[in-house]
């Protein structure tokens, strides 16, 4: 199996760098003052709006109030997976790797990281990924496909009670996975992560 280590400490602080300049790209910051209206009676784009910005914010709390206002709404499955992404902690956790403050070496060390996270959050962030993938692909770049995948597999990891070994289903991480490998270029900056990450769920 490959080595976790090498998978979560080199790709995925690319990954954060690819994130972080990602949301500043798609979303435009508001005040916070824009914030302070309750978003759950809004018409559906003013819903969207709302919780572009609430992402763009930062402010966890806002996020959480902007998810719960579109989680269940169709059409917005992209925007719920960044909010439920941002909401689980991995972007957080992953600065913590590239600080030098968090070191995964082994799996023991990446199923304690994956604890760390809101399994429920990171969880429903893989489901709306893959409801992306269902309903608007074209939405979706390199970036996200890993962050999918990645997301899906911590989700089937949860579901064997925090471990990767016996057991686990990563059926849902290996198709989107695939998916990934064959709508990208392997031009794309981020192919060569995304095919890491496909070579590592599919030695488990």
């Amino acid at each position: 199996m490959k080595n976790p280590g090498s998978f979560l400490n080199g790709s995925l602080v690319l990954l954060l760098l690819l994130i972080l300049a990602g949301c500043q790209a798609i979303f435009t910051y508001s005040p916070l003052s824009f914030l302070q209206r309750d978003p759950a009676n809004l018409p559906l784009d003013q819903k969207i709006a709302w919780a572009e910005n609430a992402l763009a914010s930062g402010d966890p709390e806002a996020m959480a109030t902007a998810y719960d206002a579109i989680k269940d709404e169709s059409g917005v499955d992209y925007l719920a997976a960044n909010l439920a992404l941002e909401l689980s902690g991995v972007p957080q956790l992953l600065f913590e790797v590239m600080e030098g403050d968090v070191a995964i070496d082994n799996q023991i060390d990446l199923e304690n990281f994956l604890q760390q996270l809101d399994s429920s959050y990171l969880s429903a962030a893989g489901d709306h990924y893959n409801d992306t993938l269902s309903n608007d692909p074209d939405s979706l770049t390199g970036t996200d496909y890993i962050l999918g995948a990645a997301s899906l597999l911590f989700k089937a990891t949860e579901l064997n009670g925090g471990s990767m070994g016996v057991g686990i289903d990563t059926t849902e991480a290996t198709a989107f996975a695939a998916a990934g490998l064959g709508t990208m270029s392997v031009d794309d900056p981020a192919y060569e992560y995304m095919n890491d990450l496909n070579t590592f769920i599919a030695g488990l």
